[in-house]
């Protein structure tokens, strides 16, 4: 019987047949036997033997070689990523496993040691990606048994998790403003103030998230977050930015995962002060299976206004999402949410709701696609007397998002995102449509 790939290779090496067969991956031929000494060793029994024998650099030497010549070939790429990962160089395993995975995104072996390579590297986030799609194939069961114990073992060691989104933004409508020159307002003709109307502008954005989660006990967490949304214009009118923190219990069980935090935030809109919130939130997700997570996230937060005091009131919202792997290199995803905003004017006081699918899939050339697209409807209590009309909006929006695992400048990758959202109101002051495009890089891929 073959011996594991050495001592570091071990913790998921009892993965390696089943999840080769799965793949699609060719048995390694058997070794010569005894007495065959002139028989050429094939090279996966070759590294073995070096390894075994604590001979990791010489195995390396032996792989650059042949690679050398053959730079391509993903059983060498492979066995060098097994080789990275036996002389504790994670990061290398990582860049050779992606480069396999550029080429052949259906590898469920490659994706397996992905997945181990991220989690000894600490980068959970990535490590739980790999493991969820590899999930999606259908492995057997001895496989999908120590999947599931590696995905257990990612929620409850996860301490220190950030993300980080930089981008350039070229909007036509950054400000969602009307296209009208002219407003109706008590039954007479207005020119439509210059804020009011639809511009366009070049911006730049970062969106950038932090979370610290020490323990408490065996199965629970402390989460203290912080997260930051900022997009900035020429000049400062349209400038928008939005702090937040939150702070509560994680509970991690076998299936569940339970937050209740408390949360809180500011906003900044045109380089001033625009509202401040506080209040809570319940986000508790159930794995069904490792590939199938579902959602629901539930917040209450009274929400103040610093100039337009007749908005400020009660927010309450109840969302649903569900993520599932469909094949280890595509995955659905979906949302539902309702809302209820109170306000002192009941006329900006409303209920809201929206649906949105989407699709995601890794490409040949280490291209990533995902494309959603997204319904919402806000309905107000009263009519606004200027208008003599009780508003309704209907918006329907879509979103591509494109990026190439091949191009990894540290841990960022290159982002290309478009999106287009139309809405049209019963007060055409609200109408509305707008293209955006989003050129960054993202540490979430």
């Amino acid at each position: 019987m073959r011996r594991p790939l050495g001592a570091a290779a071990a913790a998921l090496s009892f993965l390696a047949p089943a999840a080769a067969a799965a793949a699609g991956f060719a048995d390694p031929p058997p070794a010569p036997p005894p007495g065959a000494a002139d028989a050429p060793i094939p090279i996966d029994a070759l590294i073995e033997a070096l390894l075994e024998e604590h001979r990791a650099q010489e195995a390396d030497a032996v792989l650059a070689s042949l690679l050398a010549s053959d730079p391509r070939n993903t059983d060498l790429l492979f066995l060098s990523g097994m080789v990275a990962m036996e002389r504790d160089d994670h990061q290398r395993a990582i860049r050779l496993f992606r480069a396999i995975l550029i080429d052949h995104p259906k590898a469920e072996r490659v994706r397996l040691e992905l997945g181990r390579a991220f989690f000894v590297a600490g980068d959970y986030g990535n490590a739980a990606r790999q493991f969820q799609f590899a999930s999606a194939g259908h492995p057997p069961p001895v496989v999908q048994a120590n999947i599931d114990k590696y995905l257990y073992a990612i929620r409850q060691a996860k301490a220190l998790s950030y993300s980080l989104d930089l981008s350039l933004a070229p909007d036509s409508n950054l400000n969602g403003g009307s296209s009208s020159r002219e407003v109706t307002l008590y039954g007479l003709p207005f020119d439509l103030s210059d804020e009011a109307q639809r511009h366009s502008g070049v911006g730049a954005q970062l969106g950038a998230t932090g979370e610290w989660a020490p323990h408490l006990g065996a199965n629970s967490r402390l989460r203290l977050g912080a997260s930051l949304q900022r997009r900035e214009y020429s000049g400062s009118r349209f400038d928008d930015m939005t702090a937040a923190l939150y702070a509560g219990p994680r509970f991690v069980m076998r299936r569940w995962d339970l937050s209740l935090l408390a949360t809180a935030s500011r906003r900044w809109y045109g380089a001033r002060p625009y509202d401040v919130a506080a209040g809570g939130r319940i986000t508790a997700t159930y794995y069904v299976t490792p590939q199938v997570g579902l959602t629901t996230d539930l917040s209450v937060q009274t929400v103040r206004y610093d100039a337009a005091t007749h908005l400020t009131g009660l927010l309450s919202s109840l969302g649903e999402t569900i993520v599932y792997a469909l094949t280890p290199s595509s995955g659905v995803v979906g949302r539902a949410g309702i809302s209820r905003t109170r306000a002192r004017a009941d006329a900006y006081a409303n209920w809201s709701g929206y649906l949105a699918a989407g699709y995601f899939r890794d490409l040949p050339a280490g291209f990533s696609a995902y494309v959603e697209t997204s319904l919402a409807v806000g309905s107000y209590d009263a009519s606004l007397p200027a208008f003599g009309a009780r508003r309704v909006d209907l918006a329907s929006s879509t979103m591509i998002n494109l990026l190439n695992r091949h191009i990894v400048l540290s841990r960022f990758t290159p982002r290309l995102s478009y999106s287009y959202t139309y809405q049209h109101s019963t007060i055409p002051l609200y109408s509305f449509d707008r293209n955006r495009v989003e050129l960054g890089l993202t540490t979430t891929f």
